[in-house]
């Protein structure tokens, strides 16, 4: 054979060895690296809306601490309610027996509403009655005895982002918070006080926690004398928590819910009867639509959701986190690959998904997805999973 046959053959050898290579069916971003090659027969696909796999969903609530979340909020909007709690324990032990003159609270707003900026912040400030711990409570323990019913003062208005609103409360109340603070025999004890909402209230504002630059901090300001003297003192609140509720869910039909702040939940459910048993799973991804007009996400807010595999189903305890963000302006996508391959493996019960959100303690932001009862199959929850065979 000459050298020119020769070349020829070999560009024809290498032109067939191309055009058998770019054939093949190559599965794409299945997750390859994650298959060993001595290990497989495979890569097959599941998709749980075009073959019928069974999504079930349900709502739950789960009574959160806010304590160290950067707001507190104060407010009634619709069916939604938020009280907080504040403590002054820095208080000097060297006014009592002072006469105090007069004394408020000041509160600064920050710009976290829920969800009317021009409504209406309207509120009652109440004694809590029994030493409670600001940094562990929540809404489920608090009782009508924990909470007094003589009003020490009021506040009804709109407040503006960032400015300071002052609430005058009862002199006597903090003559008492002298008195203890000076002698904690004293009979009536400071366990703080209760910023409860009133029904001329229509928003809920939120305002600066104690976990915030000294400028945007809580304080109460009491003007008194003694021995002749009037002095001004300030006394900033160290601890604050809110305590927010809602009378329903007032969920849409055929929709499922995520609510920060007090709290909401949902959790969902995977028949996994069709795939088979201890396959390797390269990309189990699951989606979620939301409905737009049902949510309600403030100026400030994360659309971060945190999914999670429910390990406890009496108390809907969790682990194994994964934060999913959202892929457009209606759809949220995430791989969970691990969790799946362990429900499918047997190394853990499949109890199902809880999904919250990011924010869950710092705001009242609502998440509204569409349910797997929805008539629409392009907008129900969508699980895909690409698994390989084992030899």
């Amino acid at each position: 054979m000459t050298r020119t046959c020769f070349r020829a053959a070999a560009i024809y050898i290498a032109a067939l060895i191309l055009t058998f290579s770019g054939c093949q069916n190559e599965p794409g971003d299945v997750g390859l690296s994650f298959i060993s090659p001595n290990d497989t027969t495979g890569v097959k696909y599941l998709d749980s809306v075009t073959d019928s796999l069974t999504v079930t969903s349900s709502i739950y609530e789960k009574a959160v601490n806010t304590y160290g979340a950067t707001f507190f909020f104060v407010g009634k909007y619709e069916q939604f309610e938020s009280k907080s709690a504040l403590k002054f324990v820095n208080i000097p032990a060297d006014y009592d027996s002072a006469t105090v003159l007069s004394a408020t609270i000041n509160l600064r707003a920050g710009d976290v509403v829920f969800q009317n900026k021009t409504g209406v912040t309207a509120f009652t400030v109440y004694k809590i009655l029994t030493g409670i711990n600001l940094a562990t409570v929540t809404i489920d323990s608090i009782t009508s005895s924990t909470v007094g019913t003589t009003p020490l003062g009021s506040y009804s208005g709109v407040v503006p982002d960032t400015q300071f609103i002052s609430v005058s409360i009862d002199n006597q109340t903090v003559k008492d918070w002298l008195e203890y603070a000076a002698d904690t025999s004293y009979a009536q004890k400071n366990y703080g006080i209760m910023l409860q909402p009133s029904s001329a209230s229509t928003t809920i504002r939120g305002f600066y926690s104690f976990n915030n630059q000294t400028a945007n901090l809580p304080y109460l300001s009491v003007v008194l004398t003694k021995n002749g003297e009037t002095d001004t003192v300030r006394i900033i609140a160290p601890e604050t928590v809110s305590l927010s509720d809602a009378q329903s869910a007032n969920l849409p039909p055929e929709r499922m819910l995520v609510q920060n702040g007090i709290a909401y939940r949902t959790s969902m459910m995977y028949d996994l009867s069709k795939l088979p048993s201890n396959v390797i799973i390269n990309n189990a991804k699951v989606e979620l639509h939301v409905d737009g007009k049902a949510s309600y996400i403030s100026e400030n807010g994360s659309r971060t959701l945190v999914f999670g595999l429910i390990n406890d189903t009496s108390g809907f305890g969790d682990t194994l986190f994964t934060n999913a963000f959202p892929q457009d302006s209606v759809t949220y996508s995430v791989s969970l690959n691990q969790i799946f391959q362990n429900w499918n493996s047997g190394f853990l019960p499949n109890l199902g998904l809880s999904i919250k959100g990011s924010f869950e303690l710092q705001n009242l932001d609502r998440f509204i997805f569409y349910s797997n009862e929805v008539a629409d199959t392009t907008l129900r929850p969508r699980l895909k999973i690409y698994y390989t065979l084992r030899n």
